[in-house]
């Protein structure tokens, strides 16, 4: 079942929360809606489920119309950030409750119950309730319930942000499988970028109720299109500045830096972004020198930012310690020319 969002805005007041959001949901994947608070993202999955009304635009179901469609009609499943479990209910007891309101016979509510149950690795856990679970397992037991229903769309808005990080990394990676094993068209919210990039088909960059990109994560995070998705989606480096014509780029402060290959047209004004990733240290032939500023122990790497003489700051990845003061020089093994200018995260 694919989702059709067509101009859809949204107004509280004098605030606006949607400005006229297009967006098409592909049947059977997973789509993000991924932003800052405020940004619009649990507007717009309220007004897909039905929770809120649009003041303009259109939501589709396959070739349904949802104008006039209750949320009770509208075959979703969604899962609450507070998981929204009823705490003197056994875990099989909340599981069934909505298929009970549906008066099903006992013995398929069971049924349901129990294969719900076993695809969130709950088998054994029937009789427990809610305060006798972890943050994880009553994250599982909301999942089971929504899925339960059999819907044709699953919602989901911020489901983990309640959970620790470790259990945030493993419950969105079983949230993936499942959603991939059922092959449920599925809208999740969220504004943490890791689990965006890692668990979706689609994300959709929100900002001031607009989309700013939509794209597979890996042009997200490569392509970014504007200067708020690349400034909100991973670490990066801004550089602005004006082309010269030996595929230089001029910065502020009368700095210039030698990126290698042309940004543009000779003397057009762009922005160039760099992640820490694809800078790394050389001895000589470098593209961009500066001095350390500051340095710090990632785990697998260490991550470090150097002053350019014009006054930017370009992070970078390498092995080894440098010390604060140090001059580095730089080759940048990728960069990106971002076409338009939206402002920072």
């Amino acid at each position: 079942m694919d989702i059709s969002i067509e101009g859809v805005s949204k107004t509280f007041g004098e605030t606006t929360a949607l400005e006229s959001v297009d967006l098409r949901v592909p049947s059977g994947r997973l789509v993000t809606l991924l932003g800052a608070s405020g940004c619009g993202k649990t507007t717009l999955l309220r007004i897909v489920a039905g929770f809120e009304t649009a003041d303009t635009g259109s939501v589709r179901f396959g070739e349904r119309d949802l104008a006039k469609v209750p949320v009770w009609k509208r075959r979703i499943g969604f899962v609450f950030q507070s998981y929204a479990l009823w705490p003197h209910m056994t875990v099989a007891e909340n599981v069934a409750y909505g298929l009970r309101l549906r008066k099903l016979p006992k013995e398929e509510v069971a049924a349901k119950v129990a294969a719900g149950l076993a695809m969130v690795g709950l088998t054994g856990r029937e009789q427990r309730r809610p305060g006798q679970l972890s943050g994880g397992q009553q994250q599982r037991v909301a999942l089971a319930r929504a899925l339960a229903l059999e819907p044709d769309v699953l919602l989901m808005d911020e489901p983990l942000s309640n959970l620790d990080a470790k259990l945030r990394v493993e419950m969105r990676r079983e949230i993936r499988r499942i959603q991939q094993e059922t092959g449920i068209t599925a809208v999740y919210v969220t504004h943490d970028q890791d689990e965006a990039l890692e668990i979706s088909d689609l994300v959709a960059v929100m900002n001031g109720g607009r989309i700013e990109q939509i794209g597979a994560p890996e042009d997200i995070y490569d392509r970014p299109e504007t200067t708020f998705v690349a400034s909100f989606v991973g670490t990066v480096t801004l550089l602005k500045g004006k082309v010269t014509g030996d595929g230089g780029l001029a910065l502020g402060g009368g700095a210039t830096v030698n990126l290698g290959r042309p940004a543009g047209a000779p003397g057009a004004v762009v922005n160039v972004a760099l992640r820490p990733e694809d800078l790394r240290l050389v001895d000589e032939h470098a593209q961009l020198t500066g001095t350390v500023v500051r340095s710090s122990f990632q785990g697998s790497s260490r991550e470090s930012v150097a002053e350019l003489p014009g006054g930017e700051q370009v992070a970078f990845e390498h092995r080894g310690p440098l010390t604060t003061g140090a001059t580095v020089g730089l080759v940048a093994d990728r960069f990106t020319v971002v076409e338009r200018d939206t402002g920072l995260a």
